[in-house]
């Protein structure tokens, strides 16, 4: 069975991480720059997580074994301890109330899978094999961070706003569509290092030419 991707937005969300290890700490990782509100819940917890602790006022640390009530009041929970009793205790709590949960490799125990993961500010890449080959997806990953722009933000932000004043001149989305798809194929064939300005002038072009109004 293959999992849907589905991409939520986690600011100010309460997002409980179970567990005080090295997984705990690289699943925080991933997530603290979503903005999420990370509560952790651990009898003890690592070095790195006490350095993170220190540094992010959206972490908060409950010294003490993972109940039900702090399963309750998150939207999201990880479940990222070594002990199968709590990894199926926290799963059982999380599927009777309908909150997502992802145990770390225990499938079974899952109704999310925590990906593969590039994040460059508004771009984001998730990569997954559904849970059978971590290390493909890990994989796949590692041949896009290869092949991106070592611009990408800057490329983002250009169509971004492109696509917003393309908006308000053309009408129709099947030829505002095409119109990026040129651009878009332009800036590659630049490698990606044009100005804005240019950027813009080319889509003024494509916008006039008797093609496009076709």
């Amino acid at each position: 069975m293959a999992y849907f991707p589905l991409f939520v937005d986690l600011k100010d969300k309460n997002v409980l991480v179970v567990g005080g290890g090295g997984i705990a700490y690289r699943k925080v990782i991933k997530l603290l720059p979503f903005e999420a509100n990370i509560t952790l819940v651990a009898p003890e917890i690592c070095v790195e997580l006490e350095e993170v602790l220190s540094n992010n006022p959206n972490l908060i640390y409950k010294k003490k074994t993972v109940d039900v009530e702090d399963i309750k009041q998150a939207f999201i929970v990880i479940s990222a301890t070594d002990n199968e009793d709590v990894n199926n205790f926290v799963a059982n709590v999380c599927n009777e109330n309908n909150i997502f949960v992802n145990t770390v490799d225990d499938i079974k125990n899952c109704s999310f899978i925590f990906p593969a993961l590039i994040k460059e500010k508004s771009l984001v890449v998730g990569c997954s094999t559904s849970g059978k080959a971590p290390d493909i997806a890990a994989y796949v990953k590692s041949i896009l961070m290869d092949n991106l722009p070592k611009n990408i933000d800057e490329v983002v932000e250009n169509i971004s706003l492109l696509r917003q004043n393309l908006k308000q001149v053309v009408s129709k989305q099947n030829i505002r569509a095409k119109i990026i798809h040129s651009i878009l194929e332009y800036y590659k064939d630049n490698d990606f290092e044009l100005s804005y300005n240019e950027l813009e002038e080319r889509m003024n072009n494509l916008v006039e030419s008797s093609i496009v109004k076709k």
